[in-house]
Formats: structure tokens, C-alpha cells, sequence
């Protein structure tokens, strides 16, 4: 191969590498929380039965991991995370709790196969507790991603999906009829090469994959214990499988002699829809539902890039001595013809995708995922462009002709595919936007302490502390409360409180949209004297 070509493609490879390493985060959010029992930031009269968390989307129960502790940073001992009657409810029983603050620290596999965590703090009783934002700082030291584990796990990921297209494109184009690309010695070499990639990329990913789900370092990757962790999650399966799949490409590499068979093509093209299968429903589609619509959406998305990346892979490698030969004109065409139907296929539903991804475009630059994605239609519009410079120019000046554009192609093709890989670690929407408030409000003698959580567009939890003129200890008659937007015509809304103990109410309140919601608290001191309180409430 020239040694220039070598070069480029090499640039190419490391420049993805960087992309999909520059793109992964510490933490991954892929699926948010929504709602908590107890919720964040609340203060219970007595400790909760148990922890309950609610995702936006399904996670892997069995993976989850649950710590409470208490405000010295000791552990409390907990009941194993159990299913919640829907797919992305997890929950674990608590013991009798005495009063004091309390920190939640969280981990969970979503159904996309990226690992979530989180903290939170309650109290429990309504004395002074402590500082909920120092003790979580001091149990969550340590309790996220492994910065390390997350920059592997995004290369192996890029090995694994880069080492598929190269592997499979060249063999499709290995199963053509002759005179057929795939006959050249070089294009042998990139088969072989794809498979080494896909292989270790795949087996990387399932032992860094299973040091995520237990929140360990990259060494935790080579622990049997780990793999056991990751074999139980349906994404670790899919690697698997991949990995099995694996086995099966390298019996038809070492069989190729007997490529025209048909055993070989029948089990070939069989392999690479699975192989393509593992990709997608251990990805983003998995979370969408229908699942099997999304998948199957995203396996034709896959097998369009096969072909056509695979396809340019391969001509940069024959050379322009067998390019300018009359027997590879036939080949040569073969393979614009299948780059003309691909393109549109990979195009259409790479936009079918996204709309049902980032839900819509108007966020699409929210996301780190989003800006990612416009960076890889500005490189696909360029490949596109020089694509249809070198159609031009073997309809034209012939298959020779096109040698150093093909090349462009392919490198090109070479840094969307590591975009592709690095969006995969990044979530298509923005999470939940949360802003928990909790704010003293003083009227008429009246001292109150008023708490919303999570403080997020859609339902709320509410917590008042009320000390009277007279002391904490003196109790008053009763507390109501309303909420309004003064920015938008909306009605005043009714917050229905509780008492749950003396001069402490609860409730929740489903706010329908952002803005500076004013929460309207009337306390009845006595029967004949009131109070009422105001205060601002910022919803993100």
C-alpha cells in the first residue's frame, strides 16, 4: 500500500479515536431520574419504609446499586434493589430510622446499556440536622464513573464498530461476482485487519462495560466477578453474542478460499446482520418503543455504512494499477450503483432517528450528542460532496480517475464512523432540568421554611416548617397554599397540605411548564389572626 495512503487512513483512525475519546463523559445520564422516595431534599416526620426511584426510561434492576448513609457517612445496611411493578422502577427497603439527615447514593444500568448515578440527601424529624450538601460530598467521593474506565470503554467501542464495517463491507464486496473487489490481496489484508479490530473492541468493551456496572477501575475489567455482572445485563449480552459471532466470521476469513460456495455466502451474510444486531440493540434504540421497529431502523442505518464505507475502504486500498485496469470497471460501477442506493437509505433513516431521539430539532444544540451529530452531517455533506465529484469523474475520465478522491472518501468515512461511536456514549436529550428550592420566608411574625423538590417541570414534593409568634413549640390552627404563574394566564392552583406533625405540612404539586412560579402560603396563627407568606419559585 502507499505510504501515503497508510498515513492518511492512520490519521484518520487516530483523529476518531480522539473524537470518541474527547466525547466520553465522567458520568453518563442516559436515563434520568424522575421522582424519589423520599424525595430530595424532603424532611419526613419518621424514616421511610423504603428508597423508590423512578427513571424516564427502563433499567436493569438487578444491576442496580442502592447505599444510604447516615450523617456521620456511615452505611446503613439496606435490602437488595428489587423491580418496581414497571421496568424503570427500582426500590429497597429501609430499616427503622432514627432522626437525622440522611444521603442516597445511586447507580443503575439503563436499558441503553450506560450507567447512571446520583445522590441525594432527606431528613428525618424536624430538628436542626446538618449540612445535607457536605454529607453528600463526603459519601460520593469516588461513587461515579471511572474517568478511565469511560475513555477506554468509548475507544473499544470505536475498535468494535469501525473493525465490524471494515470486516463486513469487505466481505460483502467479497461476495460479488467476479471480477469482484474483494478478490484483491488488499482487500484480504483490510478483512483481516476489521476482524482483529471487531475482535478485540468487542471483548475490551464487555469487560470495561462490566467495570462500569460496578463503578470499579479499568483492572476490575479482567475480574471474573465483573464479567459475571456484565454477562446478567442485556447490553454485556449482546457483547457476547458479537463476541460468538466473532468466532464465526474468522472460520469464514480462513474458509474464503470457498468464498463462492454457498454455505459461505448464506452463513456470511447471516453473521454480519447479527454482528450489526449486537451494535444496535445494546444502543440508543433499545430505549425507544417500538423496540424492534427502532432496532431493525438502525440495522438498515448500519448496513448502508457497511456497504458504503466498507466499499470505500476497500477501493482506497486496491491501488491505481488495478484501477486502471479494463476488468475493474465493471466492479468499479458496480459499487457507485450501491453507494447511490445507500447514501439515500443511511440519510433517511439517520433523520428518522434523530427526530425520535432528541424528540424534534429544536434542541438539537442543547446536547452535547446534538452537537456532535451536527459535526457529523457536516462531514457527511462533504463526503457526499466528493462523492458526487467522483461519480462525475468515472463517468467521465474513467475508474482511474477517481483514485484520490476514493481516498478522501474513506477518510472521511473513517472520522463520521468515530463520530457514530462517540455519540453513543452521550445522551440525545438534555436531563431532567431541576432546580430544588428551599428558602425562609418570614410574615407577620410567622417564620417559615419552605421546600420544593425536585423543583423540575411535572410533579413536586412540599415541605412547610412553621414557627409562630410564639415559639416553635406553640401550634398553629392551620396552612394552605396556592401556586400561580403571574407570566402566563394560568389559574391559581390549590397545593393540598398535610399535617404531619406539629407545624409541619407535605404535599405535592404538579407545575405544567418553567417559569417563576409564586407560591401563596396563608398560615391561621390562631382563629382570629393569619398570615400570609410569598415566595418566588424558579422552574428550569
Amino acid at each position: 500500500m502507499n505510504r501515503s495512503i497508510r498515513r492518511g487512513l492512520a490519521a484518520a483512525v487516530l483523529m476518531s479515536g480522539a473524537l470518541v475519546a474527547l466525547s466520553a463523559p465522567s458520568a453518563s445520564a442516559h436515563a434520568s431520574l424522575l421522582t424519589s422516595a423520599p424525595a430530595a431534599n424532603s424532611v419526613l416526620e419518621v424514616g421511610p419504609p423504603e428508597i423508590v426511584l423512578s427513571f424516564d426510561e427502563d433499567i436493569e434492576a438487578p444491576l442496580s446499586n442502592i447505599s444510604l448513609f447516615d450523617g456521620t457517612g456511615t452505611k446503613v445496611e439496606i435490602g437488595a434493589p428489587a423491580a418496581g411493578a414497571q421496568g424503570s422502577v427500582v426500590s429497597a427497603t429501609v430499616p427503622t430510622l432514627t432522626d437525622g439527615i440522611y444521603a442516597v447514593v445511586w447507580r443503575v444500568t439503563s436499558a441503553d446499556g450506560h450507567v447512571v448515578d446520583g445522590a441525594f440527601s432527606f431528613q428525618v424529624g424536624t430538628a436542626a440536622a446538618g449540612d445535607g450538601q457536605e454529607l453528600l460530598d463526603q459519601v460520593s467521593e469516588g461513587a461515579g464513573s471511572n474517568s478511565a474506565v469511560t475513555w477506554w470503554y468509548g475507544v473499544a467501542r470505536f475498535l468494535a464498530l469501525a473493525g465490524a464495517i471494515a470486516a463486513l463491507g469487505g466481505g460483502f464486496w467479497s461476495l460479488q461476482g467476479s471480477p469482484s473487489i474483494g478478490s484483491r490481496p488488499a482487500v484480504g489484508r483490510l478483512l483481516w485487519s476489521g476482524w482483529v479490530a471487531l475482535t478485540i473492541g468487542t471483548l475490551a468493551s464487555f469487560g470495561l462495560f462490566g467495570a462500569q456496572v460496578v463503578g470499579g477501575s479499568v483492572s476490575a475489567a479482567w475480574s471474573p466477578s465483573t464479567w459475571g455482572d456484565a454477562a446478567h445485563a442485556h447490553t454485556g449480552q449482546m457483547i457476547l453474542v458479537r463476541a460468538g459471532v466473532a468466532l464465526v466470521l474468522l472460520v469464514l476469513l480462513v474458509r474464503r478460499v470457498s468464498s463462492s460456495a454457498i454455505w459461505w455466502r448464506a452463513v456470511g451474510v447471516l453473521a454480519g446482520v447479527v454482528t450489526l444486531v449486537t451494535f444496535s440493540a445494546s444502543g440508543h434504540p433499545n430505549s425507544l418503543d417500538p423496540r424492534a421497529l427502532w432496532i431493525a431502523v438502525d440495522v438498515l442505518h448500519l448496513g448502508g455504512i457497511v456497504v458504503w464505507i466498507g466499499g470505500l475502504l476497500a477501493l482506497s486500498l486496491v491501488g491505481r494499477a488495478w484501477m486502471s485496469e479494463p476488468e475493474a470497471v465493471r466492479p468499479i460501477n458496480r459499487f457507485s450503483f450501491a453507494a447511490a442506493v445507500t447514501v439515500p437509505l443511511v440519510v433517511l433513516t439517520g433523520i428518522a432517528q434523530t427526530l425520535e431521539l432528541a424528540g424534534g430539532l429544536d434542541d438539537i444544540t442543547a446536547t452535547d450528542w446534538g452537537r456532535m451529530l451536527l459535526t457529523k452531517v457536516m462531514v457527511v455533506i462533504a463526503l457526499v460532496s466528493i462523492a458526487g465529484v467522483s461519480r462525475w469523474m468515472l463517468h467521465n475520465d474513467g475508474a482511474a480517475s477517481i483514485r484520490r478522491t476514493v481516498i478522501a472518501e474513506a477518510v472521511l468515512g473513517i472520522i463520521v464512523v468515530g463520530l457514530a461511536a462517540g455519540m453513543v456514549a452521550q445522551p440525545p436529550r438534555a436531563g431532567v432540568p431541576s432546580l430544588p428550592f428551599d428558602q425562609t420566608i418570614t410574615a407577620n411574625g410567622v417564620i417559615a421554611s419552605l421546600t420544593v423538590s425536585p423543583g423540575h417541570v411535572g410533579s413536586n414534593e412540599v415541605h412547610l416548617l412553621i414557627t409562630p409568634p410564639g415559639g416553635s413549640l406553640t401550634p398553629v390552627t392551620s396552612a394552605t397554599a396556592r401556586v400561580l404563574l403571574p407570566s402566563a394566564d394560568l389559574p391559581a392552583a390549590p397545593v393540598t397540605l398535610i399535617a404531619e406533625g406539629p407545624n409541619h405540612y407535605s404535599g405535592t404539586v404538579t407545575l405544567p411548564r418553567s417559569g417563576d412560579w409564586t407560591f401563596e402560603i396563608v398560615v391561621q396563627i390562631t382563629e382570629s389572626d393569619s398570615a400570609l407568606l410569598k415566595a418566588t419559585v424558579t422552574i428550569p
